[in-house]
């Protein structure tokens, strides 16, 4: 071999390194194999049901068809007339008397949208017993009657009726004693104010027809305050019966 010849090289030739991908280039790249080429935001529409909201329209579209029926924008005066038959309770304010009566009354007035009133007759008659250890004196009838307020045609929905009615009632009571031969004392004109309640149903075809008959229960409340003539107790009496209406 000649001097001049260069002999090769024995050390090992080392592989160029490779060099790892970029880890933020890998992730543009996943992130573009998840997004979609549709726009980022797509207006929502929330879905309401039908059923809810036909069954509150037609719920709203009968309260008006009750209220222009019963309730016209003319404001028309009405026939009103009303007849109750109840049981009632009476008590007087010393703690000792009373009794139990049947009532028996009738009313007859006008009625407006929001008002009406009435003028009726009321009779009581059962078993009554006041003064001197509450069965000195006897007055089993109430004979009499008085005006009225209630809620007119206010109180007409749907198929039913519900009337609230303030009144003032004057009465005729004879009076006799228990005891015997002792003369009776004089009868006796109490008064009070009265509360009467009466609810019912409507009969059928009652929206198509001018005058409504309805039948229902009466709740009631009578209070004498007072006697013109004669003496009386202070006297409370609840009622509670059936009543008729026509209107």
């Amino acid at each position: 071999m000649s001097p001049d010849t260069a002999a090769p090289s024995a050390e090992p030739v080392e592989p160029a390194p490779v060099t790892p991908p970029d880890a933020a280039a890998e992730e543009k790249d996943l992130s573009n194999l998840l997004t979609s080429d549709e726009p980022d935001e797509t207006p929502r529409v929330r879905a309401s049901s039908p059923n809810n909201a036909a069954r509150v329209d037609r719920s709203e579209r009968l309260r008006n068809y009750y209220a222009r029926t019963y309730r016209p924008e003319h404001n028309p005066s009405r026939l009103y007339f009303a007849a109750r038959g109840a049981y009632a309770l009476s008590g007087t304010s010393e703690g000792f008397g009373g009794g139990r009566m049947g009532l028996a009354n009738v009313e007859l007035g006008q009625t407006w949208n929001m008002i009406g009133y009435g003028v009726g007759a009321a009779l009581y008659a059962g078993e009554l017993t006041f003064g001197e250890d509450g069965v000195e004196k006897f007055g089993g009838v109430l004979v009499g009657g008085g005006p009225s307020l209630g809620l007119g045609r206010l109180g007409l929905f749907g198929r039913g009726y519900i009337d609230a009615r303030l009144g003032y009632n004057f009465f005729y009571a004879p009076v006799s004693t228990t005891r015997v031969g002792m003369a009776d004392p004089p009868d006796a004109a109490p008064h009070g104010p009265k509360l009467q309640l009466d609810a019912g149903l409507l009969l059928h075809d009652s929206e198509r027809r001018r005058f409504r008959h309805g039948i229902g229960v009466s709740l009631g409340w009578q209070l004498l305050v007072h006697s013109f003539a004669g003496e009386y107790p202070i006297l409370n009496t609840f009622n509670v019966g059936f009543s008729y209406f026509f209107g």
